[in-house]
C-alpha cells in the first residue's frame, strides 16, 4: 500500500527570498571595526546565530552578544531592522501554489529562524502573510530548541505531527539538512534559490 505524502517546507530562500548580505551591511553600517565582508564572514566560521536560533539566548542576550562582537553603535530598532533586513518579500505566484498544494497535502513549515525574524514574517502586515495559512504546523527552531541539521529537530516534526507512515518529502536549500533528513528516511529535495517553485513542481509530479 503506498504510503500518505505529507509535505515539509523551509522558509529562507525556499519559499521567501532572503538576501543575507543586506543584513551584514546594515551591521556593517554601524561598525567602525568591521565591513559587511568581515561581519559574514565571522557570522558564517563562529555560528554566531546558531545559539540564538536554538532558543538558547532570549532577543536582547543576542542583541547584546552581536553588538559587542561587532561594536555596533545603534538603537535596538536600528538592530532588529537591519537583522531583518535580509527578509525579502513572498511572491503572489509561490503563495497561491503553496496554498493549492495544502489542499491536496498535509503540509508544513519547518524553519531555522530567531523570534526576531518570526515577529516580522508572522505579523500579519507582512506582504502575502496569508502563505502561512497553507500550512497544517508551523515549527520554528527557536521554539524547538535544536536547528537543522540537528536529527532531533526532524523527529519532533514527525512525534508532533504522527507522520510515521507517511512519505515525508522534504525541501531545503541548505545541503547539510538534506543530508541529515536522508538518513532519518526522508524524501529530501535540496533547492536552487532561483528555481524553487520549478523545483518543488516537478518533485511532486514525480512522487504523486
Amino acid at each position: 500500500m503506498k504510503k500518505p505524502i505529507a509535505l515539509v517546507f523551509d522558509l529562507g530562500n525556499v519559499l521567501l527570498p532572503i538576501d543575507l548580505d543586506k543584513t551584514y551591511e546594515a551591521f556593517a553600517s554601524f561598525s567602525n571595526q568591521f565591513n559587511a565582508e568581515e561581519i559574514k564572514h565571522v557570522t558564517l566560521e563562529e555560528g554566531l546565530w546558531v545559539k540564538y536560533e536554538s532558543g538558547l539566548q532570549s532577543d536582547k542576550e543576542f542583541e547584546t552578544f552581536i553588538v559587542e562582537r561587532f561594536n555596533l553603535t545603534c538603537t535596538s530598532e536600528q538592530f532588529q531592522q537591519a537583522f531583518n533586513a535580509l527578509l525579502l518579500r513572498f511572491s503572489k505566484d509561490s503563495c497561491e501554489y503553496i496554498k493549492q498544494l495544502g489542499l491536496k497535502f498535509p503540509t508544513y513549515l519547518l524553519s531555522n529562524t530567531s523570534r526576531i525574524h518570526s515577529k516580522e514574517f508572522l505579523d500579519s502586515s507582512f506582504p502575502n502573510f496569508e502563505l502561512f495559512d497553507s500550512f497544517k504546523q508551523i515549527h520554528l527552531s527557536y521554539e524547538m530548541g535544536f536547528v537543522k541539521p540537528d536529527p532531533r529537530i526532524y523527529l519532533q516534526v514527525i512525534d508532533e505531527n504522527q507522520l510515521h507512515g507517511h512519505h515525508v518529502v522534504f525541501f531545503d536549500d541548505n545541503v547539510n539538512n538534506i543530508e541529515a533528513a536522508k538518513k532519518i528516511g526522508w524524501d529530501a529535495i535540496l533547492i536552487n534559490p532561483v528555481t524553487s517553485i520549478q523545483q518543488i513542481q516537478h518533485h511532486i509530479q514525480s512522487v504523486c
